[in-house]
């Protein structure tokens, strides 16, 4: 299952932007790299600059301050980036075929955690100023809402068939394999807790599996 980091879909995504000078490109990539690795406070015009490959003039010479820069940099990852991270995402579920629930589980869990391993300060990016932007949070929250609410219950819907999982309500499943995603996520992303993540996913694959499986 591939998990495509965030960074390579956006470097994509600027590169194929064609109203946008190439240096430009290099300073907005640029830009998205340090402040993921720095934070944007500490980010300065110069290390942008340096990173870009480009003078400290035309770091500026589009985007007038640092906060217009972050709102440049910020607005392709909602408005594309993110969509084709979920859509990446959404076509892998749908092609994996599985034999029981631990080979749904297992390598699902393991792909959208690495994704939030490796893209934890991205993310943290995201939600940053998604909260402060109603337009923003509206974008972030469509793509992973099509998942949730179409890709994951139609595999649910499908194993539940096969009885190799339990049936209860759709819903009701996938608010129990969410909760132990998300609880995991959170301590990465917002805690920056580090852990086994294969010893973490199995213990998680076992705790569900147990309480998932139909009984026999």
């Amino acid at each position: 299952m591939a998990s495509t980091t965030i960074q390579s879909f956006y470097s994509e995504d600027i590169d194929s932007t064609k109203d946008l000078p190439q240096k430009q490109k290099q300073v907005l990539k640029a830009c998205l790299e340090l402040f993921a690795s720095k934070g944007f406070e500490a980010t300065t015009t110069a290390d942008i600059a340096d990173k870009a490959g480009v003078s400290q003039g035309t770091v500026y010479k589009r985007f007038k301050t640092k906060e217009q820069l972050l709102q440049a940099v910020v607005q392709p990852l909602f408005s594309k980036t993110i969509p084709r991270a979920a859509k990446e995402f959404s076509e892998d579920l749908n092609q994996f075929k599985y034999d029981s629930l631990a080979d749904f589980l297992r390598p699902t869990l393991k792909n959208r955690l690495t994704f939030a391993t490796e893209n934890k300060q991205i993310i943290k990016i995201l939600f940053m100023q998604a909260a402060n932007d109603p337009q923003l949070l509206s974008e972030l929250v469509i793509p992973v809402k099509r998942v949730l609410t179409t890709t994951i219950p139609n595999v649910i819907d499908k194993l539940k068939e096969r009885h190799l999982l339990v049936d209860w309500d759709t819903s009701r499943i996938l608010e129990y394999v969410l909760s132990i995603g998300a609880g995991f996520g959170a301590q990465i992303i917002l805690f920056d807790r580090k852990f086994d993540l294969d010893t973490a996913i199995d213990q998680a694959v076992e705790f569900l599996v147990k309480g998932l499986s139909p009984e026999k």
